[in-house]
């Protein structure tokens, strides 16, 4: 995505080495991974868009029958992705949230994780997936629940707010961090409005992440249909 941090090549370094380290007790892998697979056994696309799809690791929750297809704006990332994944049923691209390189209904399911906090114009990412998703087409969006956001500005060392753009380094425990990592403090209703603007129902919204440490949880799930 153009807006996405992760597209030199230390942040796509910071970012590969965080995905592909295991833990087990960290949401990634005991909430979202789970979700992710569950959502995707629930509605059993033919074929799948992961956009956003950084370096390719929710390409391991999709089963063999289904046609995957990650779209990323970084090379470094696509590059890993292929390396590590690409096979007859998994296709790496490098494309653009905003001008996604897919044809008009042609997808029976999008998902788009870790991803809309760092896009700037979130009604036209919404307004692609619209343009994608076959009638009666599935969406999942797992993004930074904008209710806890100065609980996460916490996890950012030296940051700078210019507008609705939040920059710093954030740190993801373990001490790896996401350096120049970006977040726009957007509300719920603005990304929301985005969705339902771009004519995409909302049939599901809940949260995740945390929520010992923060009841609201860090993630927001929103999920629906076209």
């Amino acid at each position: 995505m153009i807006s996405t941090p992760l597209y030199g090549s230390q942040l796509s370094q910071e970012w590969t080495e965080w995905v592909e380290t295991p833990n087990k007790n960290g949401t990634r892998e005991s909430e979202i991974f789970p979700f992710i697979k569950k959502w995707i056994s629930d509605i059993n696309p033919k074929n799948l868009l992961d956009i956003g799809c950084g370096q390719g690791i929710c390409s391991t929750l999709i089963k063999k029958e289904i046609n995957y297809i990650g779209i990323d704006i970084s090379n470094n990332l696509i590059n890993r992705a292929k390396k590590l994944y690409e096979n007859e049923n998994k296709n790496f691209k490098i494309g653009d949230v905003y001008s996604l390189p897919i044809d008009d209904k042609s997808i029976d399911a999008a998902m788009s994780i870790w991803v809309w906090s760092h896009l700037e114009n979130l009604e036209k990412a919404a307004t692609e997936i619209f343009r994608v998703l076959k009638p009666n087409g599935k969406y999942l969006i797992i993004t930074a629940n904008p209710e806890t956001f100065e609980f996460r500005k916490t996890f950012y060392e030296n940051y700078e707010i210019k507008g609705k753009l939040l920059t710093g380094n954030f740190d993801l425990g373990h001490g790896k961090k996401l350096t120049n990592s970006t977040l726009y403090l957007y509300t719920l209703a603005n990304i929301k409005n985005a969705l339902t603007k771009s004519g995409l129902k909302i049939n599901y919204e809940s949260r995740m992440g945390q929520i010992k440490e923060c009841p609201k949880g860090l993630y927001v799930v929103l999920s629906g249909s076209k």
